[in-house]
């Protein structure tokens, strides 16, 4: 199927701020996404997602009824192939690490750009199709035989998910998974991998600065970074790092297996 016969990503809006709705739907409109529906609270989340069968929600963390990292749960409980993107004003740093925890798809602080939810929804419906397409034609999810074993870090589930069938797909076992930097390196000392793959930006502990505590540990680890971000300086201070190369979101699966055979020789 392409990109043109693809039915539009179903969306539904939890935000109790009306300007923000309306900005969020004429935004999501005007990129081909469908608006299913506009919620003000939480309350009547998980029935209107059981009915309409979403493929994102876009989730405001302060509602006035109800916390929107227990939403996130009771969504993921109840409906784990639903994404959810967490939109939120608060600054505390560690939310962010709880709602990668929690399993969201996303996370977006407020006030943010109109490009930068344009980009992170459209990473989360790629990343979707992908997965869809690997269960329709019955691809594998479990290595037969491994050729080698990795730990996988980003801060959003879907993203886990997909780089975790890719690798699977390469015959690389996946044997830890963490939502944030300081879980990465923890999990790296822990099972020793063949390499690991870090998202740039996490909670708590970047990708680069978990890849210099992996390193100062092990100088001999095998990292590479995955980012949406391929500008020089980005680049270079992994490579300064001791990055032995980079994995480019959305994911490309043949591009990242190619990454990973030039790393395992």
């Amino acid at each position: 199927m392409t990109d043109q016969e693809r039915p539009a990503a179903k969306v539904i809006i939890v935000e109790d701020a009306a300007p923000q709705r309306v900005m969020l739907r004429l935004l999501l409109s005007k990129e081909g996404y469908q608006v299913v529906a506009e919620l003000a609270t939480g309350h009547a989340l998980l029935d209107a997602v059981a009915q309409l069968q979403p493929n994102i929600i876009c989730l405001d963390h302060n509602l006035p009824d109800a916390n929107g990292i227990d939403l996130l749960r009771s969504v993921q409980a109840s409906h784990p192939a639903v994404a959810v993107v967490m939109i939120t004003g608060n600054t505390d740093p560690a939310l962010e690490s709880m709602a990668a925890e929690a399993g969201a798809a996303g996370f977006i602080r407020k006030p943010f750009s109109q490009d930068r939810i344009v980009k992170e929804l459209a990473q989360v419906v790629y990343a979707q199709s992908l997965l869809a397409s690997a269960k329709n034609t019955k691809e594998p999810f479990e290595v037969v035989s491994a050729r080698a074993r990795a730990v996988i870090a980003d801060d959003s589930a879907t993203m886990r998910v997909l780089l975790r069938m890719i690798l699977n797909k390469a015959k690389i076992d996946v044997v830890g998974e963490a939502a944030d930097g300081k879980q990465a390196v923890e999990l790296v000392v822990q099972h020793k991998p063949d390499f690991a793959c870090l998202d740039v930006m996490m909670p708590e502990m970047t990708g680069l600065e978990a890849l210099e505590a992996i390193r100062a540990i092990d100088p001999t680890a095998r990292v590479l970074m995955v980012t949406a971000e391929t500008g020089r300086d980005v680049v270079v201070q992994a490579a300064k790092a001791g990055a032995k190369g980079y994995i480019v979101k959305p994911f490309q699966p043949d591009r990242v297996i190619e990454a990973i055979d030039k790393l395992l020789g």
